[in-house]
């Protein structure tokens, strides 16, 4: 396996984790305050909202790991 090849899994891999690590807590905490404190208890509403802050979220958080692998 080339360099090249080893970095692109180890950049694959990061973002992959912290995706995990990042994502799931946000997930959970988006929930509670959407519908325990916003009341917010329509699906789609709720699918909607939660997908558009996630999506900006992952496109940080991938932005983020490209730079620091751009290096």
């Amino acid at each position: 396996m080339s360099k090249k090849s080893r970095q692109r899994h180890k950049e694959t891999a990061t973002v992959v984790f912290t995706g995990l690590l990042i994502n799931y807590p946000v997930n959970l905490f988006l929930l509670w305050l959407f519908i325990s404190v916003m009341e917010i208890t329509n699906p789609l509403k709720l699918s909607i909202l939660l997908s558009a802050i996630l999506t900006v979220v992952a496109y940080i958080r991938v932005y983020m790991v490209r730079k620091y692998y751009d290096k």
